[in-house]
């Protein structure tokens, strides 16, 4: 069974989601071993892979807010090859948009004014714990991530909705 993403245009200001790597279909995950380190993790509903989006007042790019810690994605460092992606206090801009690459669904997040995007690191390995990192925009499905909104009651996960308008987002993991 395949997966619909959110593409970006569907994207909602102080809506919460979930990002899956396309390649590797882990979850963006903030570690629970430090709440620093952001990661690819299997998918599993907790509030650690949970993201609320927020759009900047001129919107023109979005803060990534952690629904666990409060902490935004950020970067350590400079804007390079290879820098890791990291929960900061306070945000940094990234622009999102619909995937460029064809027959790959989801969106790229890329360091708002920048070619720079996030990145399952190693080509987008499926390992759980593997760097998410800024790497230069390219024709890699580890820089596509499906996104999927969450709802919550009482601060538990009620539901993952699928978006029946937009294009089934598939990896072979999740079928």
């Amino acid at each position: 069974m395949s997966k619909p993403c959110i593409t970006m245009a569907r994207i909602e200001n102080e809506h919460t989601y979930c990002l899956r790597n396309y390649q590797g279909g882990t979850a963006v995950d903030l570690s629970g071993q430090d709440n620093y380190t952001i990661i690819g993790y299997r998918p599993h509903d907790g509030l650690n892979q949970a993201w609320i989006f927020q759009q900047d007042r001129n919107k023109n790019g979005w803060f990534i807010k952690s629904s666990s810690s409060g902490k935004y994605l950020g970067i350590k460092g400079d804007i390079n090859n290879g820098t890791g992606v990291v929960a900061v206090a306070s945000p940094i801009k990234w622009d999102v948009k619909d995937s460029d690459i064809e027959g790959v669904y989801g969106i790229r997040i890329l360091v708002h004014g920048t070619n720079f995007s996030m990145d399952l690191s190693n080509h987008g390995n499926p390992a759980d714990r593997t760097k998410v990192q800024l790497w230069d925009s390219w024709a890699g499905a580890n820089q596509i991530w499906a996104i999927t909104e969450r709802f919550y009651l009482n601060g538990e996960v009620d539901k993952m909705i699928e978006d029946p308008g937009s294009k089934a987002c598939i990896h072979p993991g999740l079928i």
